[in-house]
């Protein structure tokens, strides 16, 4: 990260060691010349709240499921540098899963799209801080060599993801209320709208439009009493 000029890590429900000095002791050790980005790093105890401040965040696999958008990690960069070009006010977040297991479905679902590396089919799997070194490469190449993009006037910034997962929530709600899962395929179900959502660029308005859908199901959907 700090070769390509990164500084912000946030680590999500990071793993406990009984000897926390151990760990701080041997991830300054690997960390080297860095040391200062990870004493400087953020912890959160979930990925939701990791992610809640940021309004783009792309997410990292080797195995993308079907139905949602995937792009080279050129492609990725070039986005994200056009994206926070045109809107400063936007944070963007790259998403990278553990080493041994990666990001799993629904990990990814919270993803505008995703960015796969165009690895040998023979051997689909890099090391996580291979994988993460090109991501930022392309990046960095992105944002230095990019010339200025002027902001496009009056553009609203999207949700950020905080906003879209209470949205999620209370869409979740009035889903189960008219009965629209079918017996265990809720967490399919809500990954599969999250994908439908994620293929667009939401604005404020959009998400207030869909919240005033969504209160007025559940308005339409309360029982009523019957005239006398």
């Amino acid at each position: 990260m700090k070769n390509m000029g990164f500084p912000h890590l946030i680590v999500a429900n990071p793993m406990a060691y009984e000897d926390p000095a151990y760990f701080e002791e041997e991830a300054g050790r690997m960390a080297w010349n860095a040391a200062d980005l990870l004493a400087s790093r953020q912890t959160a105890p979930d990925l939701a709240s990791a992610l809640a401040p940021f309004q783009l965040v792309i997410g990292t696999t080797s195995d993308p499921p079907s139905g949602i958008r995937v792009a080279t990690p050129r492609e990725m960069a070039d986005e994200v540098a056009s994206t926070l070009a045109a809107s400063p006010d936007v944070n963007a977040a790259l998403l990278l899963g553990q080493e041994d297991i990666g990001l799993t479905r629904e990990d990814l679902s919270r993803c505008r799209f995703l960015c796969v590396i165009p690895s040998s089919a023979d051997y689909v799997s890099l090391n996580l801080s291979q994988a993460a070194l090109l991501f930022m490469y392309e990046l960095r190449l992105a944002f230095v060599c990019r010339g200025p993009v002027a902001p496009a006037a009056g553009q609203e910034a999207p949700p950020t993801h905080a906003q879209l997962e209470s949205f999620y929530a209370r869409l979740e709600g009035v889903l189960s209320d008219i009965d629209f899962f079918p017996g265990a395929a809720r967490p399919h179900m809500m990954r599969e709208v999250r994908r439908i959502f994620n293929r667009s660029i939401l604005t404020g308005r959009d998400l207030a439009i869909m919240e005033g859908l969504v209160h007025q199901v559940r308005w339409a959907s309360r029982p009523r009493s019957l005239p006398e």
